[in-house]
């Protein structure tokens, strides 16, 4: 009965292979944690906007804020998708509810050279859910719930006239939740029955798609990274800078529980000493007691979370446009090794050796300045999906995407400010799978609209 928890938890284990170290634009990256920022398609790499959130896109842009700054914003993610399955034509759709994603910013100027700050964002995040009863992906995953957040002291000093750089120690605190059904009718019928080696439930007419155990494994762990970063004044005009956020290996201790769901099956034939016409829940009860591979118990891992960086510049071209582009590369394909480990000696230890991709994204943002008062921002952005083509699952459907925003910033008054952005992601369609065994079976598609809302105080 080994078997059981081997197919449960591949799921688990796989979703935690596909983790990453940034959120940070795709894979489970997340990218939108400030308005102004959006706006302009996170392109801030040699310019980032003026209200703290150069802690996280590029620390060395704290060097030169005046006065005291505090910041604070929230985007919400409503993400649409689907899979369409090759042979039946049937369509299971994406079940998200609307994402918030926060954010928190304060710098204060300790001289003319040296600012320092503090932030609070959430740059690794991913939920997809879909039907628990329904979706033909339920037994790899049907709820994965993924929620990281950085807290991150930072200083940025004024080296020369043309030189900034900027430091900060980020704590990280994550959280990983993954919920699965298991399939009764792909299951092997214990040995100790009667029933010949190999010999499955559904040869004794349990039907496909039969659902008899719900998985939850849900985890912990804590870290820390540095965020550095540079900008170098080139002309009056130019700007070109950098920053690159450390690699860290983050373990994770949690629990994994199982939950027996009720078949209401009886044996259709007589299995050893149970005559047809048995109960199948109650023969399978035993797979759930203490000790036996689906109980209760502790479980742990390890995360490589890998590093990524960005290299951009800045063009200043009169006092109404500035025009900018950023350049981001995150090593996934750091990933070659994850090990789950569950306490309970019944249940089986997973190792696995992912394949993940390194990718690349290119940003490319606008400001115009509309008047004294009014900033206008667009901008458009590409990325390469960091998922493995034999890894594209109901836990993680991504692919290459085409990312559009537009925003605005408005001063209401000398201090306070306001911004407004909004984004649509466009995702290539991708071939993927609801059963691991039997390989890409299907089409997935997915779409994003984002919406942010942002204020700034100064001091």
């Amino acid at each position: 009965m080994r078997r059981f928890a081997l197919l449960l938890l591949a799921g688990a284990a796989a979703l935690v292979a596909a983790l990453p170290s940034g959120l940070a634009g795709q894979g489970f990256g997340v990218y939108e944690h400030n308005t102004c920022a959006m706006g302009r398609a996170g392109v801030t790499a040699a310019n980032p906007c003026a209200d703290g959130s150069a802690i996280y896109f590029s620390p060395a842009g704290l060097a030169g804020l005046t006065g005291t700054r505090f910041s604070a914003g929230v985007t919400l993610i409503g993400a649409q998708g689907s899979f369409t399955d090759d042979f039946l034509g049937t369509k299971s759709d994406l079940k998200n509810p609307l994402i918030p994603v926060p954010n928190f910013y304060f710098t204060h100027a300790v001289n003319a050279k040296l600012t320092a700050g503090i932030g609070l964002y959430a740059p690794y995040g991913l939920e997809t859910k879909w039907d628990s009863a329904t979706s033909p992906g339920r037994f790899i995953g049907y709820n994965t719930d993924i929620r990281s957040i950085y807290i991150q002291p930072t200083i940025g000093y004024q080296i020369s006239p043309k030189l900034k750089f900027g430091i900060g120690v980020a704590y990280i605190t994550s959280h990983l939740k993954l919920r699965q059904r298991v399939d009764l009718s792909t299951q092997q019928v214990p040995p100790a029955l009667g029933a010949s080696a190999g010999t499955t439930f559904g040869m004794l007419g349990v039907p496909t798609g039969t659902d008899f155990a719900d998985a939850t494994l849900e985890a912990n762990g804590h870290g820390f990274a540095v965020n550095f970063g540079a900008i170098w004044q080139a002309t009056d005009r130019l700007s070109i800078g950098g920053h690159w956020l450390t690699r860290k290996r983050i373990t994770y201790d949690g629990d994994a529980k199982f939950v027996q769901v009720l078949t209401g099956l009886v044996l259709p034939v007589a299995l050893g000493p149970l005559p047809a016409g048995t109960p199948v829940d109650g023969v399978l009860a035993g797979n759930f007691a203490s000790g036996a591979p689906l109980s209760n118990g502790a479980v742990s891992t390890a995360i490589e979370m890998p590093p990524q960086g960005t290299l951009g510049f800045s063009y200043k071209a009169n006092d109404a446009w500035t025009f900018g582009a950023d350049y981001q590369y995150v090593v996934w394909g750091w990933f070659n090794e994850v090990d789950i480990d569950f306490a309970n000696a019944g249940t089986p230890d997973i190792q696995l050796h992912p394949s993940n991709k390194d990718t690349h994204g290119f940003r490319f943002g606008t400001e115009y300045q509309y008047n004294s008062k009014v900033q206008l921002r667009g901008g458009y952005l590409h990325h390469s999906g960091a998922s493995p083509a034999q890894f594209v699952t109901p836990l993680l459907p991504e692919a290459a995407r085409n990312e559009f925003t537009v925003g605005a910033g408005i001063e209401l008054t000398r201090h306070f400010h306001a911004d407004l952005a909004y984004q649509y992601i466009r995702q290539n369609d991708r071939r993927g799978t609801v059963n691991l065994a039997a390989g890409n079976t299907g089409l997935y598609n997915f779409s994003a609209h984002l919406f942010a809302a942002g204020i700034a105080l100064t001091f």
